[in-house]
């Protein structure tokens, strides 16, 4: 390991600071967490002057009664708690993570796995948002990604993304630059765990570029968002459950999945207006769990007159042809460790 990667501060952070924590708690690490966060803006006058201006420009897109002093000390103490991901979780047993969380409404995506009906779980880059993946392996959910793969995760999530298992998650991860065909097998896995009765986890705040998006606006910013998740759930008939993971005192979660959506054809765009008015209405409420939305360059304001139109949109084309697995041995829940 070279000089300049030993000084990097996420090699300090994730391979140093993080591991040491860990060994606290996740209540006292969310304590040193919030105090380096706060000491951060307080010795760094330009981090500061940014996080001011973040919070100053997402309150005015939002209309929102918001103390910006406060949010604004709020943001910076979350920032490090937010990077920590779900690494404070590594160390717990399962009873001990379930602990660490207060979960409402996932009765109903249990109940669509049981009835093999499978479910979209539509998250994104709020709050805790590994933390709820984190918690989803524990529960013994049938979970896979169609996410690019997250770095700087736990081993614990690192172990469930390698394992070896139908339908494996390592033919789900996406990435930039991939091919017209490598992205139809990526929709064509998805859909043969849907119809498996299995739960598949998307983003739906991703500004994209792409036929495979649909236009909206979140936090003042018109752009196109990858909205293949409504495609699938039109095609599948699965339901769409929104999920959101808010960080809570002492080291806590709040994890909430929202009432199931039905999608009908035609109904798409309309829901990809619905999902960003939701993802607006949990910023609005908890902005401090915004780091992603209010920090990073791709979700500030723009006016950019390139953004594709829905009316060019062409579809990702699906074959219906081999379409039915074995549902039963696609459906074995992931084992809590």
């Amino acid at each position: 390991m070279t000089l300049r990667r030993l000084l990097r501060w996420k090699t300090l952070f994730y391979d140093a600071l993080l591991p040491l924590l860990s060994c606290l708690g996740p209540a006292a690490s969310a304590r040193v967490l919030a105090a380096l966060g706060g000491a951060t803006a307080a010795i760094w006058p330009p981090r500061k002057a940014e996080l001011r201006r973040a919070v100053a420009t997402a309150r005015r897109s939002l209309d929102a009664d918001w103390n910006e002093a406060e949010t604004t000390a709020d943001l910076a103490a979350r920032i490090p708690r937010f990077l920590a991901r779900d690494f404070p979780l590594d160390r717990l047993g399962d009873r001990a993570v379930f602990d660490r969380f207060d979960v409402a409404g996932y009765a109903k995506v249990q109940e669509a796995i049981d009835q093999g009906t499978g479910v979209i779980l539509l998250g994104g880059h709020f709050g805790a948002h590994l933390a709820a993946i984190h918690w989803m392996y524990r529960a013994g959910s049938p979970l896979r990604l169609l996410v690019q793969r997250p770095n700087h995760v736990s081993k614990y999530l690192h172990e469930q993304f390698d394992r070896d298992q139908a339908i494996p998650q390592s033919r789900f991860f996406l990435r930039r630059g991939m091919n017209a065909a490598e992205s139809a097998e990526r929709v064509l896995i998805a859909r043969r765990a849907l119809r498996a009765g299995m739960a598949v986890y998307m983003a739906g705040d991703i500004p994209w570029k792409s036929p495979n998006a649909r236009r909206g606006t979140l936090l003042g910013r018109t752009d196109t968002f990858l909205s293949v998740w409504a495609d699938l759930a039109v095609l599948t008939r699965a339901p769409v459950v929104p999920v959101f993971c808010s960080h809570e005192s002492r080291g806590r979660f709040l994890l909430t999945f929202d009432a199931p959506w039905i999608l009908k054809p035609g109904d798409e765009h309309a829901a990809v207006e619905r999902f960003l008015a939701r993802l607006e209405a949990e910023i609005d409420a908890s902005p401090a769990d915004a780091v992603a939305h209010l920090l990073w360059s791709c979700y500030q304001p723009t006016f950019d007159d390139s953004i594709i139109s829905i009316d060019d949109r062409e579809f990702i084309p699906i074959d219906h042809t081999n379409d039915h697995t074995n549902a039963a041995e696609q459906t074995t829940p992931v084992a809590a460790h």
